[in-house]
């Protein structure tokens, strides 16, 4: 009965958590670009400050609110580094060509028989 008292809290805050990190992603993170490792600083930070500063044990409705915005971090930061496989892949460069396409010159497509020749002088035509 002890055990049980003590996982269906855990259970449902974990739940609440999801739900709010799934709804927190689709809304809100995927409009954010931040730096994957600012994240997880302050993932670190909300899991080590109220540790130091309350020297006493949190309690209450406390205790899960620290460790739901902690979880909610963590999960953000993870996201960014692609464990899920959705976030954070690199999209491949597509090259650009800047410049003029010249056609290349074609030595043995004219024949010595069929060749016309256009003198610049008299612009006249002359059959070789």
């Amino acid at each position: 009965m002890e055990f049980l008292k003590a996982f269906i809290p855990m259970l449902i805050m974990v739940i609440i958590i999801l739900l709010v990190y799934n709804a927190l992603k689709i809304f809100v993170f995927d409009n954010i670009k931040v730096n994957k490792w600012v994240i997880l600083v302050i993932a670190a930070v909300i899991f080590a400050v109220p540790n130091i500063i309350w020297s006493g044990k949190i309690v209450g409705v406390w205790q899960y609110l620290h460790m739901g915005v902690f979880l909610i971090f963590f999960l953000w930061f993870m996201d960014l580094i692609g464990l899920y496989g959705k976030g954070a892949k690199k999209k491949p460069k597509v090259e650009t060509r800047n410049g003029v396409i010249k056609a290349k010159a074609k030595p043995n497509r004219i024949k010595d028989g069929s060749m016309e020749v256009i003198s610049a002088k008299s612009k006249t035509r002359k059959k070789k």
